[in-house]
């Protein structure tokens, strides 16, 4: 009979997210990530094989939940011009915000891992996938309701606004004040018009 948990594997993966986040996967030797997740090493072992497998929970759970919420707009069924503009809100709140300084879970595991990570990189793609198509669904909802010109095609769109808001991400770390970060978001959602 297996052993029951003693531990929420939710949770845990929660605070590894985090710990890879503001550290970095490297950082994060095993005695800090068993640490910050609550769990012993065995436990750790049973239950997730490796740091590897961590990380990719860790991946997914952080896409699950909106990229911290901030994509939870662009993620409505419903999403338009307006979810466009609401994600880029957010995504100044935060980016303005003490989070800011770690910028975004993905753009830092694809610098960092995916270089020498095929799979890691894999899964990182399909991450970023999940953003442009967001926006490129969002750009052809407004496209066909009038809101959003019709200059470039929706996945032309998505894939420039996905690349701007991972480089306001990047942008982020470097602390150049919100007026900075406003300017970007501004520019760039002029394509919409």
């Amino acid at each position: 009979m297996a052993r029951e948990r003693e531990f929420d594997e939710h949770k845990a993966i929660d605070k590894a997210m985090r710990l890879f986040w503001r550290k970095g996967y490297d950082a994060s030797p095993l005695p800090d990530l068993l640490r910050e997740m609550g769990v012993s090493r065995g436990s750790f072992y049973n239950a997730f094989g490796q740091k590897r497998q961590v990380l990719a929970d860790s991946v997914r759970q952080y896409v699950d939940g909106g990229m911290d919420g901030v994509l939870l707009p662009l993620l409505e069924p419903d999403a338009g011009r307006a979810q466009i503009e609401e994600t880029f809100r957010r995504m100044l709140a935060h980016t303005s915000g003490h989070k800011g300084r770690y910028g975004c879970l993905i753009n830092n595991c694809m610098t960092e891992i995916a270089p020498r990570d095929a799979n890691a990189r894999k899964l990182l793609i399909q991450a970023r996938a999940v953003v442009e198509d967001g926006f490129a669904r969002a750009a052809q909802r407004g496209q066909t309701d009038g809101t959003i010109s019709r200059r470039e095609s929706p996945r032309a769109i998505g894939r420039f606004l996905l690349n701007t808001f991972s480089g306001l991400n990047v942008a982020s770390k470097g602390r150049p004040g919100r007026e900075v970060l406003e300017d970007i978001a501004r520019v760039a959602l002029r394509i919409l018009d």
